[in-house]
């Protein structure tokens, strides 16, 4: 069973030199969740080399705009 969590933005409120948006993958057998959407996931997606068509299922733990601003991009 694979299970492996990605962070790809963790500590900014706003989009910062080096610092990104709340927003983690999960991989739990080769199915992957989106966790939270800040600004900049599409960025780190393709950073970490996640195909954003392999995600199947997004999260939004709350309506904090840092955590969902970055799904109109990434939908679009």
């Amino acid at each position: 069973m694979t299970f492996d969590l990605t962070i790809l933005g963790s500590n900014s409120a706003t989009p910062a030199y080096g610092r990104n948006q709340t927003s983690q993958v999960l991989n739990i057998d080769n199915k992957l969740y989106l966790i939270d959407c800040g600004e900049g996931t599409q960025l780190q997606l393709n950073r970490y080399g996640i195909k954003s068509s392999r995600i199947k299922h997004i999260f939004i733990s709350h309506l904090h705009g840092d955590h969902y601003l970055g799904l109109v991009g990434l939908l679009s």
